[in-house]
């Protein structure tokens, strides 16, 4: 696809800046929370020794057996080894959001406003799926 604007192509090369930062930043993250779990300098919250027993086991069986939380409960066992890792994986997910929203807030100083509405109801929409909201309308 061409862009035959210097202002669609300086809001793509923004766009993918922020992906290309927020990606890098999310990998280094990820790398650095799974060194800290596999060299043990943080515990898990389910010990190593248990996780044969847990695996072959259903979703629900597992969370029951392992007395662990589901969704967003996450985030009370953060600072364990096992669920630290989340934040990178959180950050990597979000790193499209955060793209949209630096595309969202140069549209909105060009006043360019149909790019500007669309930015924001993609914006809109994954901070709605982030947030399990449309979990309610798909039955979940």
């Amino acid at each position: 696809m061409e862009l035959k604007h210097a202002a669609d192509r300086e809001a793509a090369q923004l766009y993918a800046r922020c992906l290309g930062i927020g990606s890098a930043l999310a990998f280094a993250l990820i790398a650095a929370e799974l060194a800290a779990y596999l060299t043990g300098l943080v515990s898990p919250y389910v010990p190593l020794q248990r996780l044969p027993a847990l695996w072959g086991l259903p979703m629900r069986e597992f969370l029951a057996a392992a007395q662990v939380p589901s969704g967003w409960g996450w985030l009370a066992l953060i600072g364990r080894g096992d669920y630290l890792n989340f934040i990178g994986i959180a950050l990597l997910a979000a790193v499209a959001g955060f793209a949209y929203l630096c595309a969202l807030l140069r549209y909105a100083a060009r006043r360019d406003g149909i790019y500007a509405l669309l930015a924001a109801a993609q914006l809109l929409v994954l901070i709605a799926a982030a947030s399990g909201l449309l979990n309610s309308f798909a039955g979940g």
